[in-house]
């Protein structure tokens, strides 16, 4: 009996101090409106509100601007994403490689004019 009570014990104990969440700031170049240019992107993944899948939270940085939007990656960690902030949207294909540490954007910026990007993004591990 005390055996079951210790095993049961470490089984939740374990369990509870699991790590459900990672965090990540990512860093790469592109060409914007033209002139090459920084983007950064702080990248969220964690449990959704119901608990029964998965969320990636995403605020892209270029300057002034933050776009904040997210994606579900219960299935995948890929999908369409609408980034907002005010007046400025970017709307595209977003693909988060845990195995390279890399996040391949793909998609149109208005800032409030439109420019195209395709920028594959170095990330480092904030928080795991």
């Amino acid at each position: 009996m005390n055996k079951l009570l210790v095993i049961l014990l470490t089984l939740t104990s374990v369990a509870t101090f699991a790590k459900d969440s990672t965090w990540k700031m990512c860093i790469g170049d592109t060409i914007l409106y033209g002139d090459p240019a920084k983007l950064a992107l702080n990248v969220f993944e964690h449990r959704n509100s119901t608990g029964d899948g998965r969320v990636t939270d995403l605020a892209l940085i270029y300057g002034a601007h933050i776009l904040r939007g997210s994606f579900d990656s219960t299935e995948d960690n890929t999908g369409f994403v609408r980034l907002r902030e005010h007046g400025s949207i970017f709307l595209g294909h977003v693909a988060v490689d845990y195995g390279t540490n890399t996040v391949a954007l793909n998609g149109k910026l208005k800032l409030p004019e439109s420019t195209f990007v395709k920028a594959v993004l170095k990330c480092e591990t904030l928080g795991d």
